[in-house]
């Protein structure tokens, strides 16, 4: 306190101090980068992902995230799974980021704090001879709100719009795998009207190819290294026999010679004594060098991926594309897909369409607490399944259509299949139709059943079109469905009202 100030005059002071301060509060931040990250924190592991940073660096409405690594969340397991848990760890390394910066931070109604962008530094990991990258990696307009366990719109919808320029692996400076142009963007929920959302991503390269090689050459090396050891393996073996042999040959000849007196059996007993050793040398050598055709045995192993299916289709590199739309509202249960296209060089175009009810908070939530569930109790397989089938109960199906378009792609399985047991694609194709038949006869030629197989039947014949419809005249949820299976399997298709076309 100033000498020249009164205890009178400080108090006073004080008193207006503390008055006037929520008068210029509303101008400072109502938060702060550690609440922000920690709320950030608190979402990704909502949705699985453990992230950690070494600092939280505020800079105006701005807050840095430094240093920052992810993982998956895993589920807690049980003692008796160590080695499953320490490879688990193993695979699942922290993934280094470097920086996020969260930017242009407000705050919004219900104690949420409104983000205008999340955006990820460039990532670069290079391991042995195989780099890979990310570029331009964004969350556009993230929120946070206090709590996401109870909050579960806040968790569902935790940003409008998502952006990744690219992801690629590349291994001995050539490209494997490409990720280019992702994006996913909704409209806010709105108890109205369903939201209206579309994702897409540009291209999806993959050289299976040069993946082949890879595995190849890596198993070479590892073959060439098996060899070497056990070249170095049993060259010590022979070396130890050796001295083995030698050991014997001076403790013979050091030992008292036998008496013309002795008997002719211990004679015989000292003989076996003196060789004893080196007959147990050479026969761990004689192991160790069986051993060695291990390595042969490794560097003759085939690759996992079948590369002469692989080449016999075309499928040495795959390019594909991707986009979706559709709507979707939590409070109704109400979600379509309008338009969802899978086209792929080489392959077809596939094309999906469904709508479907009773996908709302009460289903999220119960999915939610499963998840919860798994990842805290390390999950019971079996009450995991009761409980995920009494969930899709309440599921229903109004409508749904597959279509995929060939691009000489079927006929070439039909081909490669028919080149592999030895007989005409024409008769392949007929084997496959009298197997239809049989179905069509265990549904008792139901008129649906009967039609579907026909239109197969002209598809194997010539692969152009075909398409898969279910369109009953009402929604049917998966418990009516589940009984019907159960009880009358042979009217699903007439529940259903499933239609199947070809070539159109």
């Amino acid at each position: 306190m100033p000498l020249n100030m009164s205890r009178s005059a400080f108090a006073k002071t004080f008193v207006l101090t503390a008055v006037i301060a929520p008068l210029w509060a509303g101008t400072a931040l109502a938060w702060t980068g550690d609440d922000v990250a920690k709320r950030l924190q608190a979402l990704l592991k909502e949705q699985m992902v453990e992230l950690t940073f070494s600092k939280a660096e505020t800079d105006g409405k701005n807050v840095i995230l430094h240093d920052a690594k992810a993982q998956i969340a895993m589920p807690k397991t049980s003692t008796d799974e160590t080695e499953e848990v320490e490879k688990d760890e193993k695979d699942n390394a922290p993934v280094n980021l470097g920086k996020i910066t969260l930017s242009n931070i407000t705050e919004g109604e219900g104690d949420v704090y409104l983000v205008e962008k999340a955006a990820f530094d460039d990532v670069k990991i290079v391991e042995d001879n195989s780099v890979f990258t990310t570029s331009d990696i964004r969350f556009n307009n993230v929120k946070l709100t206090k709590d996401p366990k109870v909050d579960l719109l806040g968790r569902m919808q935790y940003a409008e719009s998502f952006h990744l320029g690219a992801i690629s692996v590349t291994v001995e400076g050539k490209p494997v795998f490409e990720l280019n142009g992702v994006h996913f963007a909704q409209e806010p929920f709105s108890k109205e009207k369903a939201s209206n959302y579309s994702w897409g991503i540009e291209a999806l390269k993959v050289d299976l190819e040069e993946a082949n090689r890879i595995d190849q050459e890596k198993k070479k090396k590892e073959a060439a290294e098996f060899q070497k050891s056990v070249e170095e393996a049993t060259k010590a073996a022979e070396e130890a026999a050796q001295e083995a042999a030698d050991a014997a040959k001076a403790t013979t000849e050091n030992a008292a010679p036998a008496t013309d007196d002795a008997a002719p059996a211990d004679k015989a007993d000292a003989a076996v004594a003196a060789d004893a050793n080196p007959d147990i040398a050479t026969d761990n050598t004689d192991e160790t060098i069986e051993d060695s055709g291990d390595a042969e045995e490794l560097a003759e192993d085939t690759s996992d991926l079948d590369m002469d299916a692989i080449r016999a289709l075309g499928l040495e590199k795959i390019h594909l594309t991707m986009d979706g739309k559709g709507t979707w509202s939590p409070f109704s249960g109400e979600y379509t897909v309008d338009q969802m296209t899978i086209s792929g060089q080489n392959i077809g175009t596939y094309n999906y369409k469904l709508a479907m009810g009773g996908y709302n908070l009460k289903f999220i939530k119960a999915v939610q607490d499963l998840l919860t569930s798994v990842m805290e109790d390390g999950g019971d397989n079996t009450s995991m399944q009761i409980a995920a089938v009494g969930m899709l109960q309440n599921l229903s199906i109004s409508n749904m259509e597959l279509r995929y378009d060939d691009a000489n792609f079927f006929g070439k399985v039909l081909d490669y299949q028919a080149k592999e047991r030895g007989i005409t694609r024409e008769a392949l194709v007929q084997e496959m139709k009298d197997q239809l038949q049989i179905g069509v006869a265990y549904f008792e030629n139901e008129p649906l059943v009967v039609e579907a197989a026909k239109a197969v039947g002209e598809y194997l014949d010539a692969p152009k079109s075909i398409s898969f419809k279910i369109q009953p005249e009402n929604p049917v949820t998966f418990g009516i469905l589940t009984a019907v299976g159960m009880a009358e399997p042979k009217k699903l298709w007439s529940v259903l009202g499933v239609k199947v076309e070809a070539n159109k």
